[in-house]
């Protein structure tokens, strides 16, 4: 299974002390340059960004087609990690986004992209008998 993830559910499992999850529920996660980037480079968050950076089971990938990002961006208003986990997503044929933001999901859900949010992650683990 391919995964790719977005900013917020990341640092939001982080935080709960939970983004071993991650790993348990898909082995590895696909997490976009600007993702990345977002994740380590926050002054806010100095200590998750060690931890983030120490995380075998995220992969970072650059986006392919960095035009798509900029179109995607212009039109819709969503930030570049939001925007590169879409077109990761669609560059690499994922079967999953992992995605919280409002307004990135309704896009997700136009573009018939697959998804789950952090509510989602922690039920799905919870089915599965991790917590």
């Amino acid at each position: 299974m391919i995964v790719v993830s977005d900013t917020t559910p990341v640092l939001s499992l982080l935080k709960a002390g939970c983004l071993g999850l991650l790993e348990k529920l898909y082995r590895n996660v696909l997490i976009p340059k600007a993702v990345y980037r977002e994740l380590t480079e926050n002054p806010a968050y100095l200590e998750e960004a060690e931890f983030i950076k120490a995380t075998k089971f995220f992969c970072v990938v650059e986006v392919e087609n960095i035009k798509s990002v900029n179109v995607l961006r212009s039109v819709t208003g969503l930030d570049a990690g939001e925007s590169e986990a879409l077109i990761v997503y669609d560059e690499r044929n994922a079967d999953l986004l992992l995605m919280d933001e409002h307004k990135g999901r309704r896009i997700a859900k136009q573009l018939k992209v697959r998804y789950i949010g952090t509510a989602g992650i922690l039920m799905l683990a919870y089915d599965k008998g991790y917590i």
